[in-house]
């Protein structure tokens, strides 16, 4: 009895593995140049029109795994010192496929009793995410849970590349997410239709798309709801405009310098 159950354990595990598989091998993505080790871009955060803070994003590396590449990505989010209603501090690291899908995500937040950390390892070879969460001081462990998936998943910031990925194309999708130990669902909506886009840090017109949707999830400062963003319609595939819900309404985001070899926001003709 013990074997036969074995073995079905065995058999269950070929089968999801064989699931997530033909669902990564049918993600095809349009812009699969958007991923490239050493690019760093900034953002900076506005309410109404007060800045309030910053978004430093980098890919750091790439490295392969199983076959495939993984880039390992960051963001550095920060609001600036001083304001009265608001203080936050989070990284954020995200080990996203070249098909643009999490591998690997591992947060630490700064909250008013110290550093707390977040973990999730997405194992696809047997079919679920192991997470963890803690305090960052002696690595505490104080939440421990092992989700079952079928599907490769988004975290709070592999889906940000996955947008980079999939934009330039008129598509909608229902991203699942993986974001404070939740399973939820994204809508991503792709626009192909160009629009200029002008931005503070050049002196022209940006050709961008559009893409809009709803998160199904509640991030970071109550991020959740409605959002909008132009993209560079490029390769490259950069966020130069978004619009995003937080606890104190909507914030405008914007690029405001970048560093990726041999590129410039493309010039609107």
């Amino acid at each position: 009895m013990k074997n036969i159950l074995i073995i079905i354990s065995l058999l269950f595990k070929v089968f999801v593995f064989a699931q997530i598989e033909d669902k990564i091998q049918n993600l095809n993505p349009v812009n699969s140049n958007a991923l490239k080790v050493g690019e760093e871009l900034t953002y900076i955060v506005r309410y109404t029109f007060i800045p309030i803070g910053e978004i430093k994003l980098k890919i750091l590396r790439k490295y392969k795994k199983d076959g495939r590449t993984v880039f390992e990505t960051k963001a550095n989010i920060d609001s600036y010192e001083g304001l009265p209603f608001v203080d936050l501090h989070s990284i954020y690291t995200s080990h996203v496929t070249d098909k643009f899908y999490s591998e690997f995500f591992f947060a630490l937040d700064k909250h008013s009793y110290g550093w707390t950390f977040t973990k999730y390892d997405f194992d696809y070879k047997n079919g679920y995410v192991v997470a963890q969460r803690g305090f960052r001081d002696g690595w505490q462990v104080h939440f421990h849970d092992t989700v079952k998936i079928n599907q490769p998943i988004q975290d709070g910031l592999s889906i940000y590349y996955f947008a980079r990925g999939f934009a330039r194309q008129q598509k909608s999708f229902d991203i699942l997410t993986y974001i404070n130990e939740n399973m939820s669902t994204t809508k991503i909506n792709f626009y192909k239709q160009t629009q200029p886009i002008k931005i503070d840090a050049v002196d022209y017109e940006i050709d961008c798309v559009r893409l809009d949707g709803v998160l199904g999830y509640t991030g970071i400062f109550g991020l959740s709801g409605n959002y909008e963003g132009y993209f560079t319609n490029d390769e490259a595939c950069i966020p130069v405009k978004a619009t995003l819900k937080v606890i104190i309404g909507n914030i405008n985001i914007e690029l405001k310098s970048w560093k990726r070899d041999g590129w410039k926001p493309p010039k609107r003709s």
